[in-house]
């Protein structure tokens, strides 16, 4: 058995885009409270709503950002979520 590379998000996102796959991109800015997901965390949506790869934390914070990847990917604008 080989190991796996480590995800890279920005090969996700080369990889989508030349294939013309719409994504979204989200960021952790910012953490409060004691959390797996730390700032600069990143994780890349497609635009069937999966996340490709990365980590951008569990329970309500993934919800969140996966409502706001898909409201993203309608309009084409950026969200910042709390």
């Amino acid at each position: 058995m080989t190991a796996r590379a480590p995800f890279n998000v920005f090969d996700e996102i080369q990889t989508l885009t030349a294939i013309c796959q719409p994504f979204a991109v989200a960021t952790v800015v910012r953490t409060v409270a004691v959390t797996a997901a730390k700032a600069g965390a990143k994780a890349v949506i497609r635009s069937d709503g999966a996340i490709s790869g990365g980590w951008i934390g569990g329970g309500c914070a993934r919800a969140a950002v996966l409502k706001a990847a898909r409201e993203c990917l309608q309009d084409g604008k950026p969200r910042l979520i709390s």
